[in-house]
């Protein structure tokens, strides 16, 4: 028996559930899976910033509201500068957050399979016509005219559906901590204690509890497990709540293809992890919702196509200018008196601030202009 619908969205993530979610609402006929079932951990530092907050008043108000409320973001250098940054952010666990964006897709009208994995795909004139999903019970094929692929930064999925595989990924780790002091109104981000091309976290949970983790983008191997232990002990924690677990960061925008034929892909598994922060809760449920209002104006492959170009302009030099902030981490010489300006000056801290509330857009600070304007006091 084949299922029939207008959308299939392979994966329940944020941005899975933000395609979901806008689809269904609007009287398209959505099915969605995910090969775990719900609720389930999500390896994520679980920081949201304020246009994730903004998507998910939209998509999933009781998520909005959920967690730790944060009123700052402390940046640490390698040199030991602490720079102070106010943000309204929030930090939920993945494993609330994707609960209640999943039930908002239900809620919507989506129809949700869980435990389902993609075990093939067909089609023909370069567009997929079905997908056969393997469940416990059985298979089960689904025909639509666009599916949605939304499985992470793993390329196995991407690939049964006709996409490219990913570039290689960054990675992540993370485990949960008690903390002796720190700020629990704060985010903190530090080059102290991080891997060589990366940088660490302690995000409040709640309870006392802290979500610490370090990631890598450029530089030597590294083992992410033990730098995660050495600044977990710098922030006076004694120990893991549970396991450390990693995840690989797909961060390959706009360098990664995001849609062919009637296939389109959102969130991580289109490259939409930020490079520099591997923040990408904000950038998925975007992408989610972009993806959306494509299909429903133009289904399938123009839909798809007309997708693809609306990420790149609503994305693509935004993205650039995280890659360069990417750069900048790794060259103290730069950062370093980057830091001690805005430290010195509130102007500089101001556009700073604005970045991380999105009313300053980020191509405008990192970027070579944008960083000798900020040195320069211009």
């Amino acid at each position: 028996m084949t299922r029939r619908v207008d959308v299939a969205v392979v994966g329940a993530g944020p941005a899975g559930c933000a395609a979901a979610v806008s689809l269904a609402r609007a009287g398209a006929r959505v099915l969605l899976a995910d090969r775990a079932t719900f609720p389930r951990e999500k390896v994520c530092g679980d920081g949201l910033l304020p246009d994730a907050l903004a998507a998910l008043a939209a998509l999933a108000p009781a998520a909005a509201g959920a967690g730790v409320a944060v009123e700052a973001l402390h940046f640490r250098t390698a040199a030991g500068r602490e720079l102070e940054l106010p943000v309204a952010g929030r930090v939920v666990r993945r494993r609330a957050l994707d609960a209640a964006l999943l039930e908002a897709a239900m809620a919507a009208g989506a129809e949700v399979i869980e435990g389902a994995t993609v075990a093939r795909a067909c089609g023909r004139d370069g567009e997929v016509e079905a997908v056969t999903l393997a469940t416990a019970s059985g298979e089960v094929t689904v025909a639509a005219g666009a599916f949605v692929v939304a499985t992470g930064a793993h390329s196995g999925p991407r690939r049964i559906l006709g996409l490219p595989p990913l570039p290689p990924p960054a990675a992540a780790v993370r485990g949960y901590a008690r903390l002796a002091g720190g700020n629990d109104r704060a985010l903190l981000i530090s080059l102290v204690g991080a891997p060589s091309g990366g940088y660490a976290w302690a995000f409040p949970v709640g309870g006392g509890v802290w979500n610490v983790g370090c990631g890598v983008f450029r530089g030597k191997a590294v083992s992410l497990r033990a730098a995660a232990a050495a600044f977990l002990a710098t922030c006076g924690g004694d120990g893991w709540e549970g396991a450390v677990r990693g995840a690989p960061l797909a961060t390959s925008f706009p360098r990664c293809v995001v849609s062919r034929g009637n296939v389109l892909a959102v969130g991580d598994a289109a490259g939409l992890a930020r490079p520099m922060s591997g923040e990408g809760i904000g950038p998925a449920l975007e992408s989610g919702m972009l993806a959306a209002t494509c299909l429903l104006r133009e289904p399938g492959r123009s839909g798809a196509a007309a997708y693809r170009q609306a990420l790149r302009r609503r994305l693509g030099s935004a993205f650039r200018a995280w890659r360069f902030g990417e750069a900048l981490l790794a060259m103290p010489v730069l950062l370093e008196p980057l830091v001690a300006r805005a430290m010195a000056s509130p102007v500089v801290r101001g556009r700073l601030a604005g970045v991380l509330a999105g009313t300053v857009p980020v191509e405008r600070v990192l970027s070579p202009l944008g960083l000798a304007r900020l040195l320069l006091g211009r």
